[in-house]
C-alpha cells in the first residue's frame, strides 16, 4: 500500500464494470463503466491507448457522479 486514501481508477474501480485490455494483440483498453455512468452523452463504453487515458477518463466520471466513485 502506497498511503493514498483512494484506489486508482482502474479494473477494480467501483464504477468500471468491465476492463479489457486487448494491448497483447494490438487493440486498446476496453473500459465498460456500470449501468447509469457515461463517458460522455449515454456512451458507457470507450476505448483507450494507455492506462492512464483510461483513468483519467475514470476519473472525470467519478468526479461528476453522485456517488464520487464509491465514495459517500
Amino acid at each position: 500500500m502506497t498511503g493514498r486514501s483512494k484506489p486508482k481508477p482502474g479494473p477494480d474501480h467501483p464504477l468500471v464494470e468491465h476492463w479489457d485490455d486487448e494491448r497483447g494483440i494490438g487493440n486498446g483498453i476496453i473500459v465498460t463503466l456500470l449501468p447509469g455512468h457515461f463517458f460522455y452523452d449515454d456512451c458507457g463504453v470507450m476505448g483507450f491507448d494507455t492506462v492512464r487515458e483510461a483513468r483519467d477518463a475514470i476519473r472525470e466520471v467519478a468526479a461528476r457522479s453522485p456517488i464520487r466513485g464509491g465514495q459517500s
